[in-house]
């Protein structure tokens, strides 16, 4: 039974991604710089990615390492210099394949967020490991969190992102789903996978608000952006959607109306 570590093991998508490779014919490792916690019915392995502790004895034995760590507050150290560490790590191991989790449209985005990915993705190319990388559109969380950001004011409902920018979103458990068939063998840079429909902010926003009694909101900008002004530039544009390839069963109005109950 291949052994699989995942990286990034008790994030959003990790998370689900584990929860589906427990049914799978994969034996499963979760990286975590947490110890283990008590009740864990798979194998723990606690380390650092950025500091390189405990790295070397949670890639013993293992066929494939799916990486799905990410830390906005950190994002250089994990982004960059963790998961170059942990490709290097993995081709000195030998491992046959390094799976890395990135973000559709990252090269169109003038912001040091999405540089970092960039930065990721040329550091695990270059380490020798053979790869695979997909892109994936934002997950349906990202945009709850910066709705909840929306204020009521006198003239209506201050929105901190333009409504007119474009959003594919997808659901982490949909994304953990496709990504099982790809685990097995390294493919170089994948298909961009995006959610299951594209919407304006706005239609996001009026399925927010809808789902928590407000009706027919009229929108006004607000000061307090969530996102860059180049960054909702490119959100405009729609870089960051992939129209060629919908993917997904959970639909925004799906996860916002579950986020309810």
């Amino acid at each position: 039974m291949p052994r699989i570590l995942v990286a990034g093991g008790t994030g959003a998508l990790g998370s689900d991604l584990v929860a589906r490779l427990k049914n799978s014919d994969y034996q499963v490792r979760v990286l975590s710089r947490q110890p283990a916690p008590a009740d864990t019915s798979i194998e723990w392995a606690q380390g650092d990615t950025i500091t390189g502790e405990g790295l070397d004895a949670a890639l013993a034995g293992v066929d494939v390492v799916a990486n799905c760590t990410g830390n906005p507050r950190d994002a250089y150290q994990t982004d960059v210099l963790g998961v170059k560490r942990l490709a290097e790590m993995s081709k000195s191991a030998k491992i046959p394949h390094f799976f890395h989790i990135s973000i559709v449209g990252i090269e169109h985005f003038d912001v040091p967020f999405y540089r970092n990915k960039v930065e990721a993705e040329t550091a695990i190319i270059n380490s020798g490991a053979p790869y695979s990388i997909l892109r994936v559109v934002q997950f349906h969380g990202l945009l709850h969190v910066a709705l909840s950001k929306i204020e009521a004011v006198p003239e209506g409902y201050a929105l901190p992102i333009a409504p007119d920018a474009h959003f594919q979103t997808i659901d982490t458990h949909d994304v953990a789903d496709y990504m099982l068939p790809l685990l097995a063998n390294p493919a170089g840079r994948l298909t961009d996978l995006g959610g299951p429909e594209i919407l304006r902010v706005a239609d996001m926003a009026r399925t927010y608000l809808a789902a928590r009694g407000v009706e027919n909101p009229t929108f006004v900008a607000s000061p307090n952006k969530f996102f860059s002004p180049s960054a909702e530039d490119a959100y405009r544009q729609g870089v960051n959607t992939v129209p060629s390839n919908r993917y997904g069963k959970i639909t925004w109005a799906d996860y916002v109306r579950a986020r309810r109950q």
